[in-house]
């Protein structure tokens, strides 16, 4: 189980020494998820400019009045590529599956709903990374747009939507078969999509984008946004 630091009762000038702290004391590869009353962007900006390219920022809950990230330390140190940051979210996010699953096979449907909030937080922020920062700086640096990869992209993420929606409304019904038969078609759907994207659109971004030191800056982005 993942160690939860929970700020919230730390005097102000004490928490980001306290995380900062939790970080270090971390093995290469191992994590702490972070709660706190606000989204922590101003701690974001301190990791990236004193532990620079040595840690993950992932969202698993977005308020309005707690939030919660996970903080990974990286085991590697060196610049990041956009394919290998956006197939580690992917991999998180499939690794949160199983565990749904079994929530809901053992007819514990509050652990399950908990669980799915967290992928769907997590996924929906990776979609709108992608609509919003990654397929521009494609669509400019290739030159393809309309009819192009992105264009395909941006469907399949309204399917993925929309299939998120459904295992959401069957997990508040308790429907365990229609919440099951609802996490296959989500998973069928993901699994299409996400080859697509490593196969093509993310090693293809790399490329376009040349430097090592621009593709993580636009990781940086990424993880600011």
């Amino acid at each position: 189980m993942t160690r939860e630091l929970d700020v919230r009762t730390i005097p102000p000038p004490r928490r980001h020494p306290q995380i900062f702290e939790t970080f270090d004391a971390l093995a290469p590869g191992d994590a702490f998820v972070l709660v706190n009353d606000h989204y922590p962007k101003p701690l974001l900006y301190q990791f990236q400019a004193e532990r620079p390219g040595r840690f993950d920022w992932s969202v698993l809950e977005a308020g309005p009045q707690r939030f919660r990230v996970e903080i990974r330390r990286r085991t590697a140190e060196t610049p990041r590529s956009v394919t290998e940051h956006l197939e580690g979210d992917h991999r998180r996010l499939d690794a949160m599956m199983p565990h749904v699953v079994a929530a809901i096979g053992a007819g514990d449907f509050d652990a399950a709903r908990a669980r799915f909030a967290e992928f769907a937080c997590g996924l929906d922020r990776h979609i709108e990374i992608e609509e919003r920062l990654l397929f521009p700086v494609f669509e400019r640096t290739t030159g393809m747009s309309d009819g192009g990869p992105t264009f395909v992209m941006r469907e399949e993420h309204v399917e993925i939507r929309s299939a998120m929606a459904a295992v959401t409304a069957a997990l508040a019904a308790r429907h365990a078969d229609l919440a099951i038969e609802s996490l296959d078609t989500l998973t069928d759907v993901l699994s299409t999509h996400n080859v697509k994207e490593e196969r093509m659109l993310y090693p293809m971004t790399d490329r376009a984008i040349g430097e090592d030191r621009d593709r993580d800056e636009l990781v940086k982005r990424m993880q600011a946004f």
